[in-house]
């Protein structure tokens, strides 16, 4: 009881619970200039789930902001860099036509191309991923540790968990630098091209023997290992059709 006789009110839980944050949502005639500079600031890309997460702006909302503003950065001719999308992650960069001026204000580093087994390491990867060392090998027929060890350097792959498989074979997969670096929104923008598509480790070993001829040592062409895979593909005919219609 208190002093008034009036009875003593037990506190509530409610009441030791700091109040919540206001749910913070920008205004869209700010938005332009304020994904601008978070962008800016940030430097290294940033995904779509974070930028919702800062501004408040629905995923719809945001990327026809962000798509409008990339087309106005690749319009005006006055502006030095560009607002580009890799693997749904934003970003600014600067436009090729200054790499003469900025070459003058950095120090050129001396990195050599890539060769052309580089290239085609990379092209298996890229059309196959994920992909073993040993799946790699397999279609290109010679060892390619060295290879991938200078790709996975360049960040232009690296390692994606293991293949379910005996001795839990590393897997390789493409990097937002190699999208980035080859001008690529995502791995689905990659032009079509005839690459092997395997289903298990096991179909792809034994497509292989089947090519080969039961003999590993020999580079294979991807038609013998279409081949393999793909037996009764339409517009082939087996030797005995082929006889047959001659």
């Amino acid at each position: 009881m208190t002093e008034n006789n009036q009875p003593l009110q037990q506190e509530s839980r409610d009441d030791f619970i700091a109040p919540s944050e206001p749910v913070f949502q920008l205004a869209i005639e700010d938005a332009p200039a304020a994904l601008e500079a978070l962008l800016f600031a940030a430097g290294d890309p940033l995904t779509m789930d974070k930028i919702r997460q800062i501004t408040g702006l629905d995923r719809q909302t945001l990327e026809r902001l962000l798509g409008q503003m990339a087309e106005g950065y690749d319009r005006d001719r006055r502006r030095g860099i560009m607002l580009r999308e890799a693997d749904g992650s934003w970003f600014f960069c600067t436009k090729p036509e200054q790499a003469d001026v900025l070459q003058r204000l950095f120090q050129p580093r001396h990195r050599p191309p890539l060769s052309q087994a580089a290239y085609e390491t990379l092209a298996i990867i890229a059309y196959n991923q994920p992909v073993t060392r040993s799946q790699v090998e397999a279609v290109r027929g010679v060892n390619s540790d060295s290879i991938i060890t200078r790709l996975a350097e360049r960040d232009l792959i690296n390692e994606a968990g293991s293949l379910d498989a005996p001795g839990r074979p590393t897997l390789f997969v493409t990097t937002d630098q190699f999208l980035i670096d080859f001008g690529l929104r995502s791995v689905r923008d990659l032009p079509p091209m005839e690459m092997l598509m395997y289903g298990t480790l096991r179909d792809f070993e034994r497509g292989l023997e089947i090519a080969a001829g039961h003999r590993r040592d020999n580079q294979m062409t991807i038609d013998q290992l279409v081949d393999a895979f793909l037996p009764e593909s339409p517009g082939k005919l087996d030797k005995n059709e082929a006889q047959a219609s001659e």
